[in-house]
């Protein structure tokens, strides 16, 4: 009867024991969408609360979000049981456009689900896009005539106006001078030229004033790396 007795007592202390474990649990859900926004709603906000749902201690070892543009710091990272922490969402547009996704990797010592996903998403409405975002000169040459093209497209509904266009280095030419128009849904391809005179790094920008309310200037950057010349003397 003793030994029947230590039995049932052991059973019960390891039943105890792997039912005795953390469990994390996002409260509304494993998503966060924020819907239609413009770039003047940049950066977007949210709170993410994490909540131990179990009978022991939480820790939350890592929260990593998916890319760059995308900060998420956490208040707390150990968490009694019923305790909440929270994670202070903030995502940059930047020059992004239409619908953008993006995720949070939560690691935790929750037995069940040690790593847990958040998934974030935003369509972002732009009266105008630049495709690529940057200029990028790839072989460049002291001496030698080097191009780089974006595109600029009106994707609001009303005509996009261009103007007061300013750049760097001077000597960085481009196919527009005055005002250009642009009817909704149409586009313009604008190419930059340069000549470089020495080796080394080179970059460049060039900022273009428009009559869009969300976007009232776009701002190009550039780059690119120049080689020496076998035939220019550019030492």
């Amino acid at each position: 009867m003793k030994k029947f007795i230590l039995s049932v007592l052991s059973v019960l202390m390891i039943a105890s024991v792997a039912y005795a474990q953390p469990k994390l649990e996002i409260v509304g859900g494993n998503s966060y969408d924020w819907g239609k926004v413009g770039p003047k709603d940049s950066p977007l906000k949210t709170k993410v609360k994490i909540k131990n749902t179990g009978n022991e201690q939480l820790i939350i070892t890592n929260v990593k979000p998916s890319c760059g543009c995308t900060t998420a710091p956490l208040d707390k990272d150990k968490l009694n049981p019923g305790e909440v922490a929270t994670i202070d969402v903030s995502f940059n547009v930047g020059s992004r456009a239409g619908v953008n996704s993006k995720t949070i990797r939560i690691s935790s010592n929750d037995p069940a689900n040690s790593t847990t996903i958040f998934r974030l998403s935003a369509d972002v409405q732009k009266e105008v896009t630049v495709s690529p975002a940057f200029f990028a000169f790839n072989q460049m040459e002291v001496g030698k005539e080097e191009s780089s093209k974006i595109t600029i497209k009106n994707t609001g509904k009303k005509t996009l106006t261009l103007s007061n266009i300013t750049k760097s280095p001077a000597d960085l030419r481009l196919n527009i001078s005055g005002n250009k128009s642009l009817k909704p849904g149409e586009s313009f391809d604008l190419v930059a030229k340069v000549t470089p005179t020495a080796p080394g790094y080179m970059n460049c920008w060039v900022k273009i004033k428009t009559n869009s309310v969300d976007e009232p200037e776009i701002s190009i950057s550039g780059y690119g790396s120049v080689k020496e010349s076998p035939i220019f003397n550019n030492k």
